[in-house]
């Protein structure tokens, strides 16, 4: 993971601190609690994997689908104080969603590649 940096990476860096500032300004009220109960994810975590391979199998993967794992792997390390292993799966979620960004831009095709 020691590559340069592209001029694609500088360009979501800098858009990304400039949203991460714009709404850390206009919502200073985040929110009150992060975690609900362990269990309530790990069960949400087996049915979102269950349902995206049901997805992959006839190559219907939606983006939204990738994110929510992602966010559920997140929340479970987290609940199980894992809190390292919780803040990589948060940005796993967010590669998720710059990779949205590029496809909407057209710097990334959708499906499996060639």
């Amino acid at each position: 993971m020691n590559s340069p940096i592209t001029t694609e990476e500088t360009y979501h860096v800098s858009n990304i601190l400039r949203h991460y500032a714009h709404a850390k300004e206009k919502h200073p009220y985040f929110c009150d609690g992060i975690l609900s109960p362990v269990e309530d994810y790990k069960r949400a975590l087996t049915n979102q994997r269950s349902r995206l391979a049901a997805a992959r199998s006839c190559r219907m993967v939606a983006a939204c689908d990738l994110i929510d794992c992602e966010l559920l792997e997140a929340y479970v390390e987290a609940a199980n104080g894992k809190n390292d292993a919780a803040v990589e799966e948060l940005y796993d979620a967010i590669a998720v969603l710059l990779r949205t960004i590029d496809v909407l831009e057209g710097r990334q095709k959708l499906g499996k590649p060639e």
